[in-house]
């Protein structure tokens, strides 16, 4: 039976040692407005104060799930609040310690802690735990170390907030408001600094090692998609408790980690591959994995993207033609190609087509295009185009020129250069222009020629292998040869 009892008793004792209670007490606070400030503070020491105080809640929160942590105050705005209330709020939680945060103003640099002893028939935990804040914030916060001193030694009179509360407790000016202390006080990663900080001087006063729990089980979704024409897979996962970030592993390899939030979007992917996913939640002591395993998702195709056609009426050879060009459509397999509103062509692949078959020098023909894929159509975005044939029809002069023209093309093969000769142009007006297979031009120049003879070396060394058409035009009248580029 005495066994029973000191059992009990050790666990009683264990329970009320893990199970504190700490008051995080933000000093002061705006009324209504921010114009609205009964002590007359800074916005820096009001809205430092509250900041520091949340984070250093969120640490103990996050790491010591046995204790209990309340603030007087969350907000800024309606949280004033009288010292005396404040000291009451912590004593109606049966607070084991508070911590009032504050920030000091006069010009001065550095850090100072007060404690108060007034009415107090154990004072050693009020001394110790100041003392513990005050080194603490020097060394982490690597301020100037001002003081650590009874309240009324110093101010000459107890503050409010530790007099009146049963708690051991101590208040810290973290720095000035009123110097360069204050780049300090209003930085986001020192104010970490500083939650930390105060985190770790309540785990040591309380004699207490905490360690955050795993991370709660949750679960995955392995989406296809697509955004727009890009094909995506979309990873979503419902919050894993106690988590502070998530590993994604790819394949069984980690792809990407560190990940805040509870979504990732892949798109570094290819249309029609498997990818098997599973995600691992994290904080500092351990990590968990998505309870349904490892998912698998398959990259889907989009519908094909926006293009633009462009449909110019030319020749090919001595006969009429319109040559349709058209921007090429993201994801997109082939096209179909309707002329007067008919399907004409379909399943053309690449990105011209040149319409020879039944065209007719002075008649109109309309066009537009679908680009086609396994899921779906488009038409081209600039809507039905229109061209005029024109008329090609001309003498052709290959190795029987004219007489009163004389026409030479050599060498002829070439891979390079070939040389354009011609008798006869005095006083008219000359030009040629050259046209590839499909009847796209390529290259043209224009003269008005004083001399009788012509004779021009042409550079087509970046022109690809195939057979060429030069039209040469005289005053008007059109002569055409062929050019093998080798």
């Amino acid at each position: 039976m005495k066994q029973l009892f000191t059992f009990f008793f050790a666990l009683f004792i264990t329970l009320t040692i893990q199970g504190q209670i700490v008051v995080i007490d933000p000093g002061h606070g705006y009324g209504a407005t921010t114009s609205d400030n009964p002590d007359g503070r800074t916005a820096t020491e009001i809205e430092t104060a509250l900041e520091v105080g949340l984070r250093t809640r969120t640490l103990i929160q996050n790491s010591c799930s046995s204790w209990t942590v309340q603030m007087t105050r969350t907000t800024n705005l309606n949280s004033w609040i009288s010292v005396t209330q404040r000291a009451q709020m912590a004593n109606n939680w049966n607070a084991d310690r508070i911590l009032s945060v504050h920030c000091n103003a006069g010009g001065g640099t550095g850090t100072e802690t007060f404690y108060c002893t007034d009415t107090d028939t154990n004072t050693a935990p009020d001394i110790a735990f100041a003392q513990k804040i005050q080194n603490d914030m020097v060394s982490n916060g690597s301020w100037n170390n001002r003081r650590c001193v009874e309240d009324n030694s110093f101010l000459a009179y107890h503050l409010g907030v530790l007099k009146y509360s049963s708690a051991t407790g101590c208040l810290n000016e973290i720095g000035f408001v009123d110097s360069s202390d204050a780049t300090k006080l209003t930085s986001s990663t020192w104010r970490d600094t500083f939650a930390l900080s105060y985190f770790n001087s309540l785990k040591s006063d309380l004699n207490l090692t905490c360690s955050a729990p795993l991370p709660g089980s949750f679960t995955l979704t392995a989406t296809p998609e697509c955004n727009g024409t890009t094909s995506q897979i979309k990873l979503t996962w419902t919050a894993s408790a106690n988590a502070t970030n998530y590993d994604i592993y790819r394949n069984g390899s980690l792809y990407a980690s560190d990940i805040t939030g509870t979504q990732f979007l892949n798109t570094y992917i290819t249309v029609g591959s498997n990818y098997t996913y599973y995600i691992k939640a994290k904080n500092a002591t351990g990590t968990t994995n998505n309870l349904n395993g490892t998912l698998s998702a398959t990259a889907i195709t989009c519908a094909p993207g926006s293009f633009t056609l462009t449909a110019t009426p030319t020749c090919s050879g001595t006969t009429s033609a319109i040559n349709l060009t058209w921007t090429a459509s993201a994801n997109a397999t082939s096209y179909d190609i309707y002329r007067n509103g008919n399907l004409y062509a379909p399943d053309v692949t690449g990105t011209s087509f040149l319409n020879t078959y039944l065209i007719t020098a002075g008649t109109t023909y309309t066009y537009y295009l679908k680009a086609k894929n396994s899921v779906g159509a488009v038409n081209n975005t600039n809507g039905t185009r229109s061209a005029t044939a024109i008329n090609c029809a001309a003498r052709l002069v290959d190795n029987n020129p004219d007489e009163e023209t004389k026409i030479q093309i050599y060498p002829n093969p070439t891979d390079s250069f070939f040389v354009l000769e011609a008798t006869n142009l005095k006083n008219k007006q000359f030009e040629f222009v050259i046209f590839d297979s499909n009847g796209r031009l390529v290259k043209a120049s224009k003269y008005n020629l004083e001399v009788n003879n012509f004779k021009q070396q042409i550079d087509i060394s970046s022109f690809s292998t195939g057979i060429y058409t030069i039209k040469m035009i005289i005053d008007n009248e059109e002569h055409f040869k062929k050019i093998v580029k080798k």
